[in-house]
């Protein structure tokens, strides 16, 4: 497996050099047939739209060029060029960007995904087209708001998926009651989407306000996107039979892990990409320890060669399950970016990933949003499982976020704990955020 990685990264470097004049110039004086990978800088969020037309070797896809391409909701889910898929990220660890991935990487994407789908542990097995058969309904929750990468991915190449599943899109930021009665009239025996809106639909379900029956057999949740959290997860179980599995990925790297049956874990698709777990001097982090960030190196992507790239996530890898060659992610802590400014009136700058270590020991938790509502003030709203104590919950997060806060220097922020009936998505995403730091 290391050695099919490195034939791919080799000449995906081999090819940036040719093309892009920024990596000419980061790459010179390196061997590229013998240097290590972690002899390659590492590339940043910053410096990749700096240096943007100088990193793309084609012109037709330059910065300004997708800009203006994507202004045009016309053109959301069609190729650029009939070879292009250009889509956003969602913004979550800063800015959204706008990322071109060609179409052959879309390709291996979805067949990485569908070989994925396995009977048991042991090995990959791929999936019979259902060409005469009833094929399964799945209901695939996207973001239609924004040319979103949920909706690309379907749209692009939507025969892809059909070959196996009856597709159908559904927008997360539909009213609500819109998308319960779009359930109702499909019944699928499939859901596709963010973990939060999932989680919100297993409430729904308990509450009697869904009445959708997924089958024993057949039956499957896919989440991606946000955080699956342990409340999420035994909610899911509770009210539909069913273990969901989690995804992971990114605008710039569509597939990076995915948990499937049978496994505790996501694992990694070190086939399409290398994942690097590092510390802040941008070296492997030890094994079992959570990293200070990631790196990414798209494999097939040669429309925007990505060498390296950071990626705010922090992570905690672990050697592969049995039968397979792919390392897995045993812990995923979220986006490191996500920092908080404080002002006592000193500046206190505090890291929202330090909140999930609180969210981890309260299982009957299912959504939560930390919300900075002043300069040295902060809120944290709460979801709860049906039947849970309230106020034994309530009081347990009040003593561990002020214990949270004073261990990470915040002692004089004050925080407020409130439980909600459910958190509003955010609109244009049609994602629960977790961590809303005030904006400059």
């Amino acid at each position: 497996m290391l050695a099919l990685q490195e034939q791919r990264w080799r000449a995906l470097v081999r090819r940036a050099f040719a093309t892009s004049p920024f990596y000419r110039r980061q790459l010179a004086g390196l061997d590229l047939d013998r240097c290590a990978l972690s002899d390659i800088p590492v590339l940043t969020k910053a410096t990749l739209v700096k240096n943007w037309n100088e990193i793309v070797p084609d012109p037709r896809l330059h910065w300004e060029v997708l800009e203006r391409h994507l202004k045009d909701p016309a053109n959301w889910g069609k190729l650029l060029h009939g070879r292009w898929m250009v889509s956003m990220t969602s913004g979550t660890s800063g800015a959204a960007i706008t990322i071109p991935n060609d179409i052959t990487s879309v390709d291996w994407n979805h067949a990485a995904h569908a070989v994925r789908n396995a009977p048991t542990t042991t090995k990959s097995s791929t999936p019979k087209p259902a060409l005469f058969g009833k094929r399964p309904v799945a209901a695939s929750f996207i973001c239609s708001s924004a040319p979103s990468v949920s909706a690309a991915l379907l749209q692009t190449r939507p025969w892809i998926g059909s070959l196996f599943c009856d597709y159908r899109p559904i927008s997360v930021t539909a009213p609500w009651q819109e998308i319960i009665d779009q359930l109702h009239e499909m019944k699928p025996a499939i859901l596709i989407g963010y973990a939060s809106l999932i989680g919100r639909l297993a409430q729904a379900k308990l509450d009697g306000t869904l009445k959708l029956e997924l089958p024993a057999v057949g039956g499957a949740i896919s989440t991606g996107g946000d955080s699956l959290t342990p409340g999420i997860r035994a909610l899911c179980r509770e009210a539909f039979g069913i273990e969901p599995l989690n995804g992971y990925g990114c605008g710039e790297s569509l597939g990076i892990a995915r948990q499937w049956a049978g496994m505790d874990h996501m694992v990694v698709f070190e086939d399409l990409a290398v994942f690097e777990a590092v510390d802040q001097n941008e070296q492997e982090s030890p094994a079992g320890t959570l990293s200070d960030h990631a790196l990414i190196t798209p494999l097939f992507n040669t429309a925007l060669p990505l060498l390296r790239y950071r990626i705010d996530d922090r992570v905690r890898l672990g050697p592969p399950p049995a039968g397979w060659p792919f390392k897995v992610i045993e812990e995923l802590s979220g986006r490191s970016a996500l920092t908080y400014t404080f002002r006592t009136p000193e500046e206190l700058i505090f890291v929202g990933t330090k909140f999930l270590n609180v969210m981890e020991h309260q299982p009957q938790v299912t959504a939560y949003q930390f919300r900075q509502t002043g300069p040295n003030a902060i809120e944290c709203h709460f979801v709860v499982q049906p039947h849970a104590d309230t106020a034994v919950i309530q009081f347990q997060l009040e003593v561990s976020i002020r214990k949270c806060l004073e261990e990470g220097g915040c002692a004089n922020v004050s925080s407020k704990v409130i439980h909600a009936g459910h958190l509003a998505p955010d609109p244009r995403t049609g994602k629960v955020e977790q961590n809303m730091p005030l904006r400059e």
